[in-house]
């Protein structure tokens, strides 16, 4: 059955309070901050997981559950493909936890986050009859690994990306069409696992339909703060910082007070961390290198079919030391299917470098996607005649399928440095 926002946003804010009398809980004010811990950490009767297992039946008895969902789908064209991802999604796991905390009755309740490096859904979100979903596409034995394999893909560290590439780039909302671009904290991980899981987790209109998407995105919250830490606050741009997000429902079924993106840059604000390592990482300072020349590319790709471009780089661009270089990726995707876009770098006609990025089924959404991808990878190895970018289009291996996603454009941009 559809879920229609506004008559779900009706029914919250008809009730008044909701939950039936429960009082108002502002975890924000906590004395001290709650921890969100891996799910594969917690036995099954951890406060935590029995403060979710209870809450949930109440939510969804309730309306509070459909709202969540409606929510993420009236949305989803805002706050996907940008830089609103992130902060945007920090928010509705910020006020989801704060209706968990409500409905449940445990104050300091703290949302599981799952943890990619565990290879398979989470047992107890598998087992457990209120966390379980029938329709997911990944059953309990199923490999992450050996899924991304079949793909092609594997994980690679997004921490060091800078903003632009991490985050993505602004979205004009009056006219989606001309759409962001995804950054590598949405397009990597975050796609990926929705692809791999299926069912409601696979559209974007019913992921928070999955108690599993909220476990997940708690991860993806995490790595955020992973980044924010090895990161200083100068990097967030003030456009960005300016960003104003509204429309969340408070505990009390009323309009939230808006936020600025620069509020949602440490968890801290909200009441909350997780369990890092305090020691920092050793950093080895290269010896300096003198540069003896600089050149910045700007190449489009030659779209030879609705699946497959090629992008040739110029020979003189070749004996490049060092390059960073970025790949602005607009597609039409499948709204039915889940698809992947593979970015080979050929040298000589040898594979060099891939890269993969799995875009997700949405249902109806924005006819456009863009996607800002990190090629430096591209310049890998030598080549002595010709090095070429070949960008294609396929279904995502093992969830069925035609893929219908086709290309729309493609732009290499690269600095490029000759050291001696």
């Amino acid at each position: 059955m559809a879920i229609h926002r506004r008559a779900a946003l009706a029914r919250i804010v008809g009730a008044g309070i909701v939950g039936s009398g429960m009082a108002g809980v502002d975890l924000s004010m906590a004395q001290s901050l709650r921890i969100r811990r891996p799910v594969s950490s917690l036995s099954a009767n951890d406060p935590d997981l029995v403060a979710l297992r209870r809450a949930i039946p109440l939510m969804k008895s309730s309306g509070v559950w459909g709202q969540q969902i409606a929510l993420h789908a009236d949305m989803r064209q805002r706050h996907h493909s940008s830089w609103r991802f992130l902060p945007w999604h920090r928010l509705q796991l910020v006020w989801f936890e704060r209706q968990v905390a409500r409905f449940s009755g445990r104050t300091n309740f703290a949302l599981p986050y799952w943890d990619w490096d565990d290879d398979r859904i989470p047992a107890i979100v598998s087992s457990d009859p209120v966390l379980a979903m029938p329709n997911r596409q990944a059953g309990p034995a199923d490999s992450l690994r050996a899924f991304m394999r079949r793909n092609g893909q594997e994980f690679r560290g997004r921490l060091t990306d800078d903003f632009s590439t991490f985050f993505g780039r602004a979205r004009n909302v009056g006219t989606p069409a001309q759409g962001g671009y995804s950054g590598s904290a949405e397009w990597s991980g975050h796609n990926m696992i929705h692809g791999f899981v299926g069912g409601d987790m696979g559209r974007l209109d019913r992921s928070p339909n999955d108690p599993l998407f909220w476990m997940h995105h708690a991860n993806i919250d995490r790595i955020w703060t992973l980044w924010h830490m090895r990161n200083s606050d100068g990097l967030y741009p003030k456009p960005w910082r300016d960003e104003v997000f509204s429309g969340f429902i408070d505990t009390r079924g009323r309009l939230a007070p808006s936020v600025i993106a620069a509020a949602t840059m440490r968890t801290a604000s909200f009441g909350y961390d997780y369990p890092f390592d305090p020691t920092p990482p050793l950093v080895f300072a290269a010896a300096p290198m003198r540069k003896v020349q600089l050149k910045t590319i700007n190449l489009s790709g030659d779209i030879l079919s609705p699946q497959k471009a090629l992008v040739t780089i110029p020979a003189d661009a070749l004996g490049a030391s060092k390059a960073q270089a970025t790949g602005f990726l607009e597609v039409r995707p499948d709204a039915e299917a889940p698809s992947v876009v593979r970015i080979r770098s050929l040298a000589d006609g040898q594979e060099v470098d891939q890269e993969l990025v799995f875009l997700v089924p949405s249902g109806a959404c924005e006819s456009r996607q863009g996607l800002r991808i990190n090629l430096d990878g591209a310049w890998n190895g030598e080549a002595r005649t010709s090095r070429t970018l070949e960008i294609g289009v396929r279904p995502l291996e093992g969830r069925g399928g035609t893929t219908t996603t086709a290309l729309l454009s493609f732009i290499l941009d690269a600095d490029l440095t000759w050291l001696e």
